[in-house]
């Protein structure tokens, strides 16, 4: 039956486009952990003003934007790992904020 090629070829189409949507997010997820041990070990050796300067890009470049495309029509399409990153922005997020209260 072709309406079943149809179908089937359509469903094929838009799971693609599901997996490379949750893989960008993954990708994206991974830097702002590689951002994270960066803060780490800044923080670790008493460099505040790098840990707090690597802090506010990670929430401006990163953060932030992988928070906003998970909500993203897009976004939407990768359901439910679109909601596992929207939860995994927000705590990294105040990860981050943690490091901007550094003094010293």
């Amino acid at each position: 039956m072709p309406s079943l090629s149809v179908a089937k070829e359509a469903f094929d189409v838009f799971m693609n486009i599901r997996e490379t949507i949750a893989f960008y997010m993954f990708i994206v997820e991974e830097s702002i952990q590689a951002v994270g041990m960066a803060c780490y070990l800044s923080a670790k050796y008493q460099d505040y003003s790098r840990a707090k300067e690597l802090a506010t890009w990670a929430i401006d470049e990163l953060i932030n934007p992988l928070y906003d495309f998970a909500n993203s029509p897009a976004g939407v399409l990768a359901y439910p790992m679109n909601e596992a990153y929207k939860a995994f922005a927000e705590a990294t997020k105040k990860t981050m904020e943690t490091y901007l209260t550094l003094e010293g």
